[in-house]
């Protein structure tokens, strides 16, 4: 017995080291292979990388002039492309309601609450932002803004560097217009209803008596201060004027209902140079998609925050085509069919 337990020592004496050196070459091996190279490594750590910029959560603070059809697309616009651009956002929403003071006030708070970016919808919540973003380094992006250097937001439309890009609503007027003359043949005189405290609209009927010259025109254009003077405006149009021209004109926007209502009772052609405006009762649009203008803001605020563009380097755009839509009901109450050249190529509000 003794003999045998002497036996079996030795063996296990024979065995152990064999067995501790086998694991420890296999254990080497095993680091080797587990082992990445530098190459491989950075590539992984760049990986990464990107994986965390664009998973970085940010805050953007949008900042509306006013709740009408427009600038409420543009808003919508701007959520759902960054929705579907993947970029991750909390965003808080803000209507000055019309007034210039809340506007200061709201672009104020974003500066405070130090966001990562704010989206001014309409020429005044812009010009709000720009003095409230002086000294910071909040970018901003605008959009429903036809003039944004006589606006004084950016020096030129390609030098954009005071931290401030966006996307134009200029309109073709001169489309528009010529769309008058199509129709009535012997229009001689349109009518334009402007806001005279908005220089998003001076630019507006400066352009457009301009042009008008050029096609035989004259404008008639009648300057208000509230909602309570739309009445007598048209009045006063319709006794000069052939038809009425609706301007990307945000006091105007927001009771273009009551203006449709009001020109269609004088017998007025309508045309605006906003779509959205047809399904509020003008007869014919040939203008941007707000929503269109909202989508391309969001594919600057992603170039800004997630690709680190810098502002500089982003130069203002504008729309990069136009949408013609005719309502149906309102053309056949004033002597129009579907038929009509000036509507070929149009889509049709029944």
């Amino acid at each position: 017995m003794k003999s045998n337990i002497i036996k079996k020592l030795l063996v296990l004496s024979i065995c152990i080291p064999m067995i501790f050196t086998g694991c420890s070459s296999a254990d080497v091996d095993n680091k080797n292979e587990n082992q990445p190279n530098t190459e491989a490594k950075e590539n992984e750590n760049k990986e990464e990388d990107e994986t965390q910029a664009t998973d970085e959560q940010f805050t953007i603070g949008i900042a509306q002039l006013v709740e009408h059809p427009a600038l409420d697309a543009s808003r919508q616009g701007f959520i759902d492309e960054l929705k579907n651009l993947g970029v991750k956002v909390t965003i808080e929403e803000k209507s000055a309601q019309g007034d210039v003071s809340n506007a200061k006030v709201i672009a104020e708070k974003f500066v405070k609450d130090d966001v990562d970016l704010i989206f001014s919808i309409a020429t005044l919540t812009a010009q709000a932002t720009k003095k409230a973003i002086e000294g910071t380094d909040i970018p901003m992006v605008f959009t429903a803004v036809t003039d944004p250097v006589y606006s004084q937001l950016v020096t030129a439309m390609d030098t954009t560097d005071n931290n401030i890009t966006g996307v134009v609503d200029a309109a073709p007027i001169k489309e528009d217009l010529q769309l008058f003359k199509d129709l009535k043949e012997d229009t001689k005189t349109i009518g334009i209803i402007y806001n005279t405290g908005e220089s998003n609209s001076e630019v507006q009927v400066n352009q457009t008596t301009e042009i008008a010259k050029e096609l035989g025109l004259t404008i008639e254009a009648v300057g208000i201060t509230s909602v309570n003077d739309i009445a007598q405006a048209v009045d006063t149009i319709s006794k000069k004027a052939d038809g009425l021209y609706i301007i990307t004109d945000n006091l105007v926007a927001s009771s273009i209902s009551l203006v449709a209502n009001l020109a269609q009772e004088k017998n007025l052609i309508t045309i605006s140079a906003d779509g959205t405006h047809v399904d509020e009762g003008i007869m014919v649009s040939k203008g941007i998609s707000y929503y269109g203008i909202g989508k391309q803001s969001a594919v600057i605020a992603k170039q800004i925050l997630v690709d680190k563009v810098k502002v500089e380097d982003i130069p203002v755009q504008a729309a990069p085509e136009f949408d013609k839509r005719v309502n149906v009901k309102v053309a056949e109450a004033l002597g129009f069919t579907k038929d009509n050249k000036a509507f070929e190529d149009a889509e049709f509000v029944e």
